[in-house]
């Protein structure tokens, strides 16, 4: 397996990747419509790649974990656990020494895989937009 930045090639893979993660983990959880999650800022992402195919996507803001997804066929391969250190460093180069994060609250096999690498449940409240609950989580980085 190998990370990377991601370049503007990557593009197709990159949304690809983020699209069939999403559909996989909260497909017809709140809507019965596709759901799509796309940003210009993905270039700016990490990505793992197995065999050239872009199989893990993770971006971070400031001191935040933005996102993390992982393609489904390639999810209990590593990618996650090598995307999560090397974006958890990335927060500690900009000065940070705690990470956030957040994720919905049914979504447990994230909230699990965060906790089992160092992550801390710190606040649960009402999704802004959807009817869910968010979770918010912590993580005491660069030590």
């Amino acid at each position: 397996m190998q990370t990377r930045k991601a370049v503007i090639a990557d593009q197709a893979q990159l949304k690809d990747c983020v699209q069939a993660s999403l559909e996989a983990t909260y497909g017809g959880l709140w809507s019965s419509e596709p759901l799509s999650v796309w940003d210009d800022d993905w270039i700016s992402a990490r990505i793992a790649c197995i065999d050239g195919r872009i199989v893990g996507v993770g971006l971070t803001h400031d001191d935040a974990l933005s996102d993390l997804w992982v393609h489904p066929a390639a999810q209990g391969l590593g990618a996650g656990t090598r995307l999560l250190a090397e974006l958890e460093q990335e927060i500690f180069a900009r000065g940070f020494s705690i990470a956030r994060l957040r994720c919905l609250e049914p979504n447990t096999r994230a909230r699990n895989f965060y906790a089992s690498r160092g992550w801390a449940e710190v606040r649960v409240y009402p999704h802004e937009t959807i009817p869910l609950n968010t979770v918010d989580m912590e993580k005491a980085i660069g030590s």
